[in-house]
């Protein structure tokens, strides 16, 4: 074999790779001989077909393992032997291939480029650590409360008003046709929530009991059905009950309810649910500020084919949200192409700081071992019962599948240790600033605690709880294009 750089460019290089002749004709003459042993051929016993037939039927075929063979070990060689790390598949264009004849192809390869890691014990990060009050605590028990209330059926007829439930029947038309999907049976109708169509449950509010209502209502511009987007549809609405929120009690009865022994078991759950909810934002601050650190002292050359890769999945994602929420680039801030170079910028960032964690994951023998990663599969199966066994085949047949489990907890293996090895010091903070996105001012609304909500969806029961039918109109979406920064 011989191997010669035609050209170099940065991190782009090309290679004129030359396979002799001869050893062209001896791997092609080594696949036939393994061929004759398990050959059938009529006139001739098994094992005595002479390589002469064998070669007139089977020569193409075996031209095309061995070019395939031959090139896959070549050029393999030749990044060795040029120290090259590819970034990607190599392309590879054959320009000679022939029986007695030398193979020529050329490959052009996008290397990986020479990190210099960090010494780790040199580096310093802050943990934000958050002491968990009684007084949260309590705040958080109160609103698993409110979230868990009962609803009892109003025993005199009465108006309806904001905070209530309206079990209904509903079906809908446009311009006197049916419209497709708007049709729900024994409905939960949320009185002020406005989660159904704008302005749907507020036309409600003051409704009884036995009473029907048409209820026009001005379809969203981003209704599903597209033909119907901005019409008036005309909702029918049977009231069936009326439900009034039941009163809060904070006892025993509640933590038994969201299947705990007592209300000190439930305050001592949601308390740990508070504490590892603070360690985890916590980890996700210490980790925003090492990864910015790092972009900040990192200015190595990334490969164009791999930041291609990440901006092309990145501008996916960003249409798929804006097709949902029926935005286009006339209703945004700034135009298409402003949008594609910002994009671009968090794809540049995330390869460079993906490489550089792979770096220093592979100098200190980092690994995800196969046991975590079947774990990881099993994970994924239990999202869609009944078709587990498809995903399992999915994973097994997929090696971009499997290295998408794989990158998330090899990241996360990489920056444990780097935490681990690294000078940490430690700040008391509020729980405000804790959850405060470094990207604005105004701190985020913090999330629910999620204590027991596994447990209430599994144990909750209660006589005046109403059947709920999943209704196939959509509530209104508010989901928006999301900008992503950190990889």
């Amino acid at each position: 074999m011989e191997t010669t750089e035609t050209s170099a460019d940065g991190l782009n290089h090309e290679y004129q790779i030359t396979v002799s002749a001869t050893e062209i004709s001896d791997r092609i003459s080594g696949r036939l001989k393994e061929l004759q042993r398990t050959a059938h051929i009529n006139g001739f016993r098994p094992g005595k077909v002479p390589i002469s037939i064998l070669r007139q039927r089977y020569v193409k075929s075996v031209m095309g393992e061995v070019l395939e063979l031959v090139v896959g070990e070549t050029s393999q060689q030749a990044l060795k032997d040029e120290g090259v790390r590819a970034a990607l598949q190599p392309k590879i264009e054959i320009k000679s291939f022939d029986e007695d004849k030398d193979l020529e192809y050329v490959m052009q390869v996008e290397a990986l480029p020479l990190i210099e890691t960090p010494d780790l014990k040199t580096l310093k990060f802050n943990r934000l650590v958050v002491e968990t009050a009684e007084e949260e605590v309590e705040t958080a028990v109160s609103n698993l409360a409110e979230r868990n209330r009962g609803f009892s059926e109003v025993k005199r007829k009465r108006k309806s008003k904001k905070g209530e439930v309206l079990v209904i029947d509903f079906s809908a038309t446009v311009d006197t046709k049916p419209l497709e999907n708007a049709r729900g049976e024994d409905f939960n109708l949320g009185l002020g929530t406005d989660s159904f169509l704008p302005g749907f449950d507020g036309a409600l509010i003051g409704s009884r009991a036995g009473e029907h209502h048409s209820v026009p209502i001005d379809l969203p511009d981003n209704y599903p059905d597209e033909a119907v987007r901005g019409k008036k549809a005309v909702f029918e609405v049977d009231v069936k009950r009326h439900l009034e929120p039941d009163e809060i009690k904070i006892d025993d009865n509640l933590a038994t309810t969201l299947g705990l022994e007592n209300l000190a078991a439930l305050k001592e759950a949601t308390k740990a649910e508070l504490e590892r909810g603070y360690k985890s934002q916590s980890r996700t601050r210490l980790k925003r500020e090492m990864l910015d650190s790092f972009a900040g002292s990192y200015d190595f050359e990334v490969p164009g084919g791999m930041v291609s890769r990440e901006f092309e999945g990145i501008w996916l994602q960003i249409e798929k949200d804006m097709e949902q929420v029926g935005r286009t680039w006339d209703d945004e801030e700034q135009t298409e192409e402003e949008a594609r170079e910002e994009y671009r910028g968090i794809a540049v960032r995330r390869v460079r700081l993906a490489l550089l964690l792979s770096e220093i994951g592979q100098q200190n023998n980092i690994s995800v071992p196969q046991e975590e990663l079947n774990q990881a599969v099993m994970e994924q199966a239990r999202r869609f019962p009944g078709k587990e066994q498809e995903v399992f085949d999915y994973f097994k047949n997929s090696s971009d599948a499997i290295s998408g489990l794989h990158a998330p907890i090899f990241e996360d293996k990489v920056i444990d240790f780097i935490i681990e090895m690294s000078d940490i010091s430690e700040t008391n903070t509020t729980v405000e600033e804790l959850y405060r996105n470094p990207d604005v001012t105004e701190p985020r609304k913090l999330p629910a605690p999620e204590t027991t909500r596994k447990k209430v969806a599994k144990n909750k029961k209660s006589k005046t709880e109403t059947k709920r039918r999943k209704s196939t109109t959509p509530s209104k979406s508010k989901t928006k294009a999301k900008k992503a920064s950190e990889s």
